[in-house]
């Protein structure tokens, strides 16, 4: 039988599990204090929550908020880290992070706007650019065919512009 405060444990990580635009799961057997201490400043500079959490509680929040079976995820020491802003940063910094400290701590599972991602997507999340860029890409991609509208417009303009201005200088000469 849960206690209360386990009870008020397991609603806070199903409250972050449902507001975070991505959760990621990971192994972090093998860590050092100070590599530990090193990722997890890395992860506060992008607005990340990392918390340890024991394997049943975090099963409890998982179904609690709906997101179904984690137990492929929770293997070895457990970290959960809750992304608000821009899980594609969350995912490039477990990259670089694991490549400068032998692959650790080692992503297993991935959880983005509820749904479950294997650990592998981690590559091509990490692959993609930054949110800023992507929204730029976007709205160039949405400006783009209006902008050759307009000049397509402009230009028929000119040539009936020129094409008057021809036409009255015949019929003034």
């Amino acid at each position: 039988m849960p206690t209360p405060r386990k009870e008020a444990i397991v609603e806070d990580i199903s409250r972050r599990m449902r507001t975070a635009a991505a959760v990621y799961f990971a192994d972090y057997t093998g860590l050092s204090a100070p590599q530990a201490t090193e990722l997890r400043a890395r992860l506060r500079e992008v607005n990340v929550e990392y918390t340890v959490v024991k394997k049943t509680l975090s099963r409890l929040a998982a179904q609690g908020a709906g997101l179904g079976d984690i137990d492929a995820f929770l293997q070895g020491q457990t970290v959960l880290a809750f992304s608000y802003d821009d899980p594609v940063s969350l995912a490039r910094i477990f990259r670089d992070f694991g490549q400068e400290n032998e692959s650790r701590p080692v992503v297993t599972g991935i959880i983005m706007d509820g749904q479950q991602m294997p650990a592998s997507a981690i590559g091509e999340l990490a692959a993609l650019p930054p949110k800023d860029i992507l929204i730029a890409q976007l709205l160039s991609a949405l400006q783009y065919p209006v902008a050759q509208l307009a000049a397509t417009l402009s230009g028929s303009m000119s040539k009936l512009v020129m094409t008057l201005t021809s036409l009255k200088e015949q019929k003034t000469s």
